[in-house]
């Protein structure tokens, strides 16, 4: 902590040590609710790692190593607030309370430091994982440049941070120290406050050159995009971090004052940068969930969509089709051609072209002789080498058929048999024409062979 000079101090007010103007309770509530997110991204994680994908690399260690720097900061950050006089102007310190100020935000410091070095180190680890096996030797290179500058950058900070002052301990001695030296303070942590984004900001950009190699669906796209905005957020907060800093030691000596945004921003960029890293391993934890969720809202909307049957009939069966309407309204399309072109439900038919709906449903035992047309006996050439058609015979009965148990089975049977006697010809059988004349579903007896085969 500087020392103001004598005119900024003949310019203070007096001191209120009694009842001193503090800030809210922003910082502790902002600091709170982040480190629970934190526990939770890490601990989900952890879950889909070692639980689902029964794997733990070197990535997961840096992740669990920024948990443990992170939580460290949070209460640092917190006591000093909240004990260490870091919520009120500088001039309502007590001498007391002036070097323990400056042991919690020494403390700090290296906290801040380590946290964000190991997130970036796991955000590299978990990099070399996705192009491992590639090919890309080039990004491999690219990869090692980005470890050894993080590796870098953590350790300058580190030293300059200890060796602030010369000796260390004259960063927080009050009465200052003599013989002492220490840097100017304010340009050291805005360097390192410039440094620090760039370094954000270039572990959110380093897979881009992945990205734009893979052939992804769009969802995938979205996702990593998502995660890119939450990086590039990350660096935003490095940057609000920087200008307190700027504002807190550059700009005015009522550091302590002025610090208060500072502590909230520097947490809220450590906090959302190992969110950042835990979200990928996320995607295995929430797929299944997803999933079952977008399933059942599918088969929400498409109940809504589709008509209720009104007589209560379950799907499948004859007397309604899929769209809720009896069978009877089937659209012609549905029919085959030979059916569509004879289908004429007023003609008359007499006693002799065929079975009627009462014989049908009394079972006749007699076999059924059908006319035919010109049209169609040209069509079928020799009756004796052809495979008949299911649609085309009619079979004799050695039981009698069920009757239908609705009307709409009896007018889809009487038009069954309407179309068939209008379809055949008149013709003197075959042997062969005459067996195969049986109805799905029935057996040829003994006596039923003896009528249809011709007498010698």
């Amino acid at each position: 902590m500087r020392l103001p000079p004598i005119s900024v101090l003949n310019s203070w007010p007096a001191a209120n040590w009694t009842d001193p103007e503090v800030h809210g309770d922003a910082l502790l509530v902002v600091n709170l609710i982040f480190i629970t997110l934190v526990c939770v991204a890490v601990a989900g994680r952890l879950y889909s790692r070692i639980v689902i994908k029964q794997w733990y690399g070197a990535d997961d260690t840096m992740i669990m190593l920024a948990l443990l720097f992170t939580i460290g900061m949070t209460i640092v950050v917190i006591l000093a607030n909240e004990a260490y006089g870091w919520n009120r102007h500088e001039w309502d310190l007590t001498p007391a309370m002036i070097p323990a100020a400056g042991k919690i935000a020494f403390a700090a410091k290296l906290m801040f430091t380590l946290a964000a070095t190991c997130t970036r180190l796991s955000l590299i680890c978990f990099y070399y994982r996705l192009v491992k096996d590639s090919g890309m030797k080039w990004f491999n290179w690219i990869l090692h440049v980005s470890l050894l500058w993080t590796l870098a950058v953590c350790i300058s900070f580190v030293c300059e941070t200890i060796w602030l002052c010369t000796p260390i301990q004259a960063y927080w001695v009050y009465p200052a120290m003599y013989p002492a030296h220490c840097l100017d303070e304010g340009k050291v942590m805005l360097g390192g406050g410039v440094i620090n984004c760039f370094s954000d900001l270039l572990t959110t950009v380093l897979p881009i050159p992945i990205i734009m190699r893979l052939q992804m669906p769009l969802k995938q796209r979205v996702g990593v995009c998502v995660l890119l905005c939450l990086g590039f957020i990350v660096t935003i907060a490095g940057v609000v971090r920087t200008f307190f800093t700027w504002k807190s030691l550059m700009d005015s000596y009522d550091e302590t004052w002025y610090s208060y945004p500072l502590w909230i921003a520097a947490a809220v960029e450590i906090d959302l940068a190992v969110i950042c890293a835990c979200a990928p391993a996320w995607k295995s934890l929430l797929q299944q969930p997803l999933l079952n969720f977008s399933s059942r809202v599918s088969s929400k909307l498409s109940s809504l969509r589709s008509p209720s049957n009104s007589r209560g009939t379950p799907e499948g069966t004859p007397d309604s089709t899929a769209n809720g309407r009896p069978a009877i309204f089937s659209p012609l399309r549905s029919l085959p051609w030979f059916q569509v072109s004879k289908l004429d439900f007023e003609k008359k038919r007499s006693l002799s072209s065929g079975p009627s709906a009462y014989d049908l449903e009394k079972g006749s035992r007699e076999p059924l002789e059908l006319p035919m047309d010109d049209r169609q006996m040209a069509g079928y050439g020799d009756l004796g080498n052809r495979d008949f058609r299911h649609s085309e015979v009619v079979l004799e009965d050695l039981t009698p058929m069920r009757a239908p148990t609705t009307p709409t089975l009896k007018i889809i049977k009487r038009q069954s048999v309407e179309q068939e006697s209008e379809h055949v010809s008149n013709f003197t059988p075959s042997p062969r024409r005459s067996i195969g004349a049986l109805l799905p579903g029935q057996w040829i007896g003994e006596a039923s062979v003896q009528k249809l085969l011709p007498r010698r």
